[in-house]
């Protein structure tokens, strides 16, 4: 009957809410075991595995998940990683305070819709719809129909995204007062998206070889400092230790109060700017790339197919960002599978091995050398 069968919760539960009406932001701030609460219609794939790798007990949409009108992967996502999701049936638990325990009863007779659910916070009641595998299933379908009109849906989007980011994408000042020149350089873009991790583990050998400018998205900077060189950040910072910032050649504010953000990269001495662009960070280290003249742009954990573009409430801005970098741009999943290191290090280790037996054996053949052993070792 219910969802939380299927993916073994009690039919009971109490935690905290962490509430957020970006799922993306929200994912820095939720901790294992809380409730995330967000506002987000047709949730996305990036958005949902964001969520469920914080494993949150439950995630509760003021919005609808499903609505129909597009295939929109966060709530399948969700059901893949055992996250229970609803959908309130009113908006009021957007305006939760962050902290406040809720209580959810999933033990709550269906009603011709599919099961339902019961979220209790004080002395407030909301009823919620669970989004289980027979609901997916039936708002997939529904959109199916609606697919012819995807494309052209995102189109618009775009365009209207032209109209405020455009003027500066056609003038290469897409982050003003950056002073960031890439001529004739490659770049590396890592953003935390679905997979980033093993996307970019694939690559070692491209950024050992090559060693990329790399700019990162906020959300990623943390794990790609640990194993990698961080040139640029980009977007919000809320996430991003100290040292990460202090140790990046440049910082651009994007996506949260630049206020906070200020006083704080004051504080620690780093040089940064502050970009009020409506692309999403990802796609903003995208076109600043691509207008300060990198050569090569490959991407870490970007989503770049028509269905992820437009499954995305993002679709638009990353559409924008691809046309900006133009034929600089590469997926960095191809880019892993047409790189071939020239040498190895086992190779390069038996070259040397090689060229020393070599020297070896031309010496040994020399008289003068053969005369200086004979008379070293009295041999001969």
């Amino acid at each position: 009957m219910s969802r939380s069968r299927k993916i073994s919760v009690p039919t009971t539960v109490s935690a905290p809410v962490r509430v957020g009406h970006d799922p993306r932001s929200l994912a820095r701030r939720l901790k294992r075991g809380e409730i995330a609460v967000i506002d987000r219609a047709d949730l996305d794939a990036a958005s949902a595995e964001l969520l469920a790798d914080r494993e949150p007990i439950c995630v509760i949409n003021v919005s609808a998940s499903l609505t129909g009108r597009f295939e929109a992967r966060g709530a399948a996502r969700l059901a893949a990683r055992s996250v229970p999701l609803l959908d309130a049936l009113d908006r009021g638990l957007i305006a939760a305070t962050d902290g406040v325990v809720a209580s959810i009863d999933f033990a709550v007779e269906p009603d011709s819709d599919g099961p339902r659910a019961v979220v209790m916070m004080g002395s407030q009641k909301t009823d919620c719809r669970v989004v289980d595998a027979a609901l997916i299933e039936r708002r997939v379908a529904e959109a199916k129909t609606a697919a012819a009109s995807r494309v052209p849906r995102l189109t618009a989007s775009a365009l209207d995204l032209v109209h405020r980011d455009g003027p500066a994408l056609a003038d290469g000042d897409v982050v003003p007062h950056l002073d960031l020149d890439l001529g004739g350089k490659d770049v590396l873009v890592v953003t935390a998206g679905p997979g980033f991790r093993n996307q970019l583990a694939s690559l070692r050998a491209v950024v050992r070889d090559v060693r990329p400018i790399v700019i990162v998205t906020g959300d990623a900077a943390n794990f790609v400092a640990e194993h990698h060189r961080v040139d640029v950040i980009v977007g919000p910072l809320e996430s991003v230790s100290d040292e990460v910032l202090t140790r990046a050649s440049r910082v651009v504010i994007h996506g949260e109060s630049s206020a906070t953000a200020t006083t704080r990269l004051g504080a620690l001495g780093v040089r940064h700017v502050s970009s009020d662009s409506r692309l999403e960070s990802a796609d903003l280290a995208v076109a600043l790339a691509a207008s300060a003249g990198a050569r090569l742009i490959a991407t870490v954990g970007v989503d770049t197919s028509i269905p992820e573009l437009a499954d995305s409430a993002s679709g638009a801005s990353a559409l924008l960002a691809r046309v900006a970098a133009g034929p600089a741009w590469i997926d960095g999943r191809t880019l892993a599978r047409l790189y071939r290191s020239r040498w190895s290090r086992l190779q390069g280790w038996l070259v040397v091995a090689l060229a020393g037996l070599a020297l070896a054996a031309a010496l040994a053949l020399h008289p003068h050398v053969r005369d200086l052993v004979s008379r070293v070792t009295g041999v001969g």
